[in-house]
């Protein structure tokens, strides 16, 4: 009977970690260092159960929970303060509930229940189901595990959730000390510990679903903020391509009827006459006629590029690119916002940081054989802060601004592709490379 207790929170801590194991990137995949972790865990909870007061030795199990989470999954504070302290309340309320419904039900106190080993084991062996019933309810139908993404990648909503729990812990361990005081009712004990609980566990579903939607919520605002800047770059590009357009018909309407005349002078053997309407002709082209200058042979892709030229002119910063984009990528135009826009906005911003004589953005392509490769390089001041093996904002609002790259991963992924980040901070040159998949031509195989 006494080893129930462990088992069950051993198949707990499995299932908790393979949760987070599906929704986070991790450091280590082998089975070794789950079996380690889950046995951290399980040696810290027998010796606060040896020799600490059941108040120290919850937070002492939080404590080992966030020190596996760190060492197993590439996660920021928040994250892991999140893991250890749902992990820990989910346990406690879970034990809150069944403690106080054996006490009512028996009409004994639940200081007398846990002194029964029977009950006591009992109850953890229930504690541990009711838990992963929770779990499965709110996975199911609050909290999906492609919503939690969001919710995890928004600081302000997840640290909300992070100060609920763990005043809610806090809470509830008050309540469960007055089990130590015989001057209060017991069953009054018992029925106030049961409502706390279950209103504690109600309102964790209320705060998860209002989080993670205002969070899901933020990241579509984001991306419709991008989709409109784009809009707008596109707008501006067809009008400065019309005006291209319009400026050369005119001179070449005027160019027939001028080269009309050069060969009739020629004829005659008029070359002076000759040789100056055709200067004429070239500073009417140079004058009249707008260059229209190309970046990409991909309309859309040109359009962000027109922009960021504009932009980096106005700052000052060098702007050196050409992108060939073969029809061979499956990017769609949404696929191409997101990610060259983020990426442009990105250098721009970062080498606007820098002085004068040193600001530069260059974009570079090529083509190997199953895929193609963009490299965008930018100067930076040389500040950085990584985390999770990825560039951090040094903003103070971590939410708005340090998302576009996060954004331009995710969707690089998606096609199969890979997104590479080579920061060098002696140089202080930013380096991003994109890889894309080319979709195989359906006659590859006949060629």
């Amino acid at each position: 009977m006494q080893m129930l207790g462990p088992a069950s929170l051993i198949l707990y801590d499995v299932y908790i970690l393979l949760y987070f194991k599906k929704i986070l990137l991790h450091k280590r995949s082998h089975w070794i260092f789950y079996a380690a972790a889950i046995a951290l865990n399980i040696g810290v909870t027998i010796l606060s159960y040896l020799f600490l007061e059941h108040r120290f030795g919850v937070y002492l199990m939080m404590g080992s929970m966030m020190f596996a989470f760190h060492l197993l999954f590439k996660v920021n504070g928040m994250q892991i303060l999140y893991a250890g302290s749902i992990y820990m309340f989910s346990l406690y309320s879970s034990r809150g509930i069944i403690m106080s419904v054996y006490s009512i039900i028996l009409q004994i106190s639940i200081k007398e229940i846990l002194h029964n080993d029977i009950y006591y084991h009992t109850i953890f062996v229930l504690t541990v189901f009711l838990s992963m019933l929770v779990s499965l309810l709110i996975r199911k139908v609050i909290l999906p595990d492609n919503k939690v993404k969001h919710l995890f990648n928004n600081r302000v909503q997840l640290r909300f959730v992070v100060i609920y729990l763990i005043f809610q812990l806090i809470f509830l361990t008050l309540i469960n000390d007055g089990r130590y005081h015989n001057d209060i009712r017991q069953t009054w004990l018992s029925s106030l510990y049961l409502g706390s609980c279950v209103i504690s566990k109600v309102w964790l579903m209320f705060v998860l679903s209002h989080t993670s939607r205002v969070s899901e919520l933020l990241e579509y605002e984001l991306h419709t903020h991008k989709l409109q800047e784009q809009l707008s770059r596109q707008v501006q590009h067809y009008q400065s391509y019309r005006k291209f357009t319009e400026s050369y018909r005119m001179f070449r309407h005027d160019y027939e009827k001028l080269m009309t005349s050069v060969k009739t002078l020629l004829r005659n053997r008029k070359y002076e006459k000759a040789i100056r309407i055709l200067d004429d002709i070239h500073d009417t082209m140079q004058r009249d006629v707008l260059v229209h200058k190309t970046y990409s042979d991909n309309i859309l892709l040109d359009s962000i590029l027109q922009d960021a030229a504009n932009a980096c002119e106005e700052k000052d910063i060098r702007f050196s690119v050409h992108v060939h984009l073969p029809e061979s990528v499956s990017m769609t135009e949404l696929d191409i916002v997101h990610v060259f826009s983020n990426i442009v906005d990105n250098a721009i911003e970062a080498s606007d940081k820098v002085s004068d004589q040193e600001r530069f953005v260059e974009i570079i392509s090529r083509e190997t054989q199953g895929w193609a490769i963009v490299e965008v390089a930018n100067s930076f001041n040389g500040k950085l802060l990584i985390e999770n093996d990825e560039p951090e904002t040094t903003k103070d609002d971590k939410d708005y601004h340090g998302f576009g790259l996060r954004i331009a991963k995710k969707t690089i992924e998606a096609l199969g592709g890979l997104l590479f980040i080579e920061p060098d901070q002696v140089k202080r040159i930013f380096k991003i490379r994109v890889c894309i998949p080319k979709v195989p031509s359906p006659y590859q195989d006949i060629i």
